[in-house]
């Protein structure tokens, strides 16, 4: 079980519960916090001190009174009012991982939320509910407000919800299959549970665990192609990387001198070839770089998921209130997968030259144009001539995506929240860079193979496994077939876990 104490959350575990169904729960210390917070912030409404969204209205309305009488419809108008989302929902592991860092968030006690509110919560992700929240609706200010408030219905007995993959059914239907009583949602439980940046969190550190694994596969399949090509090898030499000591160069230069060591074809420099093109030479800056924009926003989105993310927050222990927090707002997140986003789609553009060089008889030193086989008839054989478009397609649609969204501000709430950083749409834009990378190079490391084949050459010892893996999937090409296919399958193929492929 992954104890959540608002502190340790980690973006493995967080992919865990989302992909695995790891269980989860409040560490002794974080029930004995809830509790104690709770507490606390009934002690406040009993001495009638004003608190933003308990005694007053949301938002722009946060000058209207609300008596102690008004305060579970408050917060039970408030999950329905800030429904307003729209669009495709959003997958299902991101989904639970919202719910645990939302969870995690409130864990820390300084919310106020009841314990029966957290636990109904909790219960829900053990059970395998998963609320239909829609993607699109959150500026990521004041919380990502819209979808967590989709989330949250279900322990009112409103929304849509499934068990695990099961169909859309009524919330309250879902919660009673599930075993899970409805929490009475009053006091502070409402506003707790959505004001805080877990869309932005709960998708970003997905793409995050993503790309770190993405990008040790990317320079497997770059070292592959570097066989293909014969290319020379003091481009990662560690007198390089020093020079310029990036830890990411560094890192990557150390993997690409691992993945090559007793390679037939990536050889020191000789008389006839002394320099690589960029595509070849630059890779430890290129993905050295990624590896640096992987760790940077895994940093700030692990500080981001172990905050509390929230207004009105509450210091039990010093009495400290307050209805003027900005926590809730999430440029840091927003920034950092901006720049995630930016370096996955740098990795896919350098991939995409390295695809087109394999398939060009000009620059993939005599291998045949469109890697076509010899036993199959150029003309009436097209080989993987397409399959570049396809990369090219789609590092355009990466081009077509990448303003950032941390700059993309609306004002909001009649002028109230007039500053937002979007941080969701930021990490959708991360989400779908590390997914259409991983496609492009799926590309590469199909035609690496086929022209690694082609010249009839023995991977490298550490390289072999990858290989191997693309070849039980797919064949090498002879004739003409489905290469859509293909692709999907060695997309797959790269989504396997890192120890399989590269040990």
């Amino acid at each position: 079980m992954i104890e959540l104490d608002g502190q340790s959350l980690s973006i493995s575990d967080v992919a865990q519960i989302a992909r695995d169904d790891a269980p989860v729960g409040l560490s002794p210390a974080a029930r004995k916090a809830v509790a104690e917070g709770h507490d606390f912030l009934q002690s406040l409404i009993s001495e009638g001190r004003p608190i933003y969204g308990i005694t007053t209205g949301f938002g722009a309305l946060d000058g209207h009174a609300v008596s102690r009488e008004q305060n579970r419809a408050l917060q039970h108008n408030l999950l329905k009012s800030h429904s307003a989302g729209v669009g495709a929902p959003m997958a299902g592991d991101a989904v639970r991982a919202l719910m645990a860092i939302r969870a995690n968030v409130l864990a820390s006690g300084a919310t106020g939320v009841s314990p029966e509110t957290v636990d109904a919560l909790i219960a829900m992700i053990n059970a395998g509910v998963i609320p239909h929240v829609p993607e699109r609706g959150s500026v990521g200010a004041c919380g990502d407000l819209a979808p967590l408030a989709h989330m949250a219905l279900p322990l009112i007995g409103l929304g849509q919800a499934r068990l695990h993959d099961g169909p859309w059914e009524p919330g309250q239907i879902a919660m009673k299959r599930a075993g899970i009583a409805h929490p009475a949602v009053e006091g502070r439980d409402g506003i707790a549970l959505i004001n805080g940046t877990e869309q932005t969190t709960g998708i970003g550190c997905l793409a995050v665990h993503d790309a770190r694994r993405l990008v040790e596969v990317g320079e497997a399949v770059s070292a592959l192609t570097m066989e293909a090509l014969g290319a020379v090898d003091d481009a990662f030499d560690r007198h390089v990387a020093l020079w310029k000591p990036h830890p990411g160069q560094i890192a990557t230069s150390d993997n690409l001198r691992r993945l090559t060591e007793g390679s037939t074809a990536v050889l020191p420099p000789r008389p006839s070839r002394l320099r690589d093109a960029l595509s070849l030479r630059c890779i430890p800056q290129v993905m050295g770089a990624a590896r640096d924009a992987v760790e940077h926003a895994a940093t700030a989105l692990e500080i981001e998921i172990n905050s509390v993310n929230d207004n009105p927050l509450f210091g039990v222990a010093d009495d400290f209130v307050t209805s003027n927090s900005g926590n809730f707002h999430g440029q840091r997140a927003a920034e950092v997968l901006d720049y995630l986003a930016n370096a996955m789609t740098s990795v896919a553009v350098m991939s995409e030259r390295r695809s087109a060089r394999l398939i060009d008889p000009h620059h993939n030193g005599g291998l045949p144009a469109f890697l076509i086989h010899p036993a199959a008839a150029a003309g009436a054989n097209s080989g993987f001539m397409i399959a570049q478009y396809t990369a090219a397609s789609l590092v355009a649609e990466l081009r077509m995506r990448s303003v950032p969204a941390s700059i993309q501000s609306v004002p909001t709430c009649i002028n109230t929240e007039d500053h937002v950083p979007m941080a969701p749409l930021a990490a959708r834009r991360a989400a779908f860079a590390v997914d259409t990378a991983c496609t492009i190079l799926a590309i590469e490391a199909l035609l690496a193979a086929q022209a690694a084949d082609l010249r009839g050459l023995t991977p490298a010892p550490a390289l072999a496994p990858l290989h191997s893996a693309i070849r039980d999937a797919v064949p090498a090409m002879v004739g003409d077939r489905v290469v859509g296919a293909d692709i999907d399958a060695v997309q797959q193929v790269l989504a396997r876990s890192v120890e399989v492929l590269l040990n």
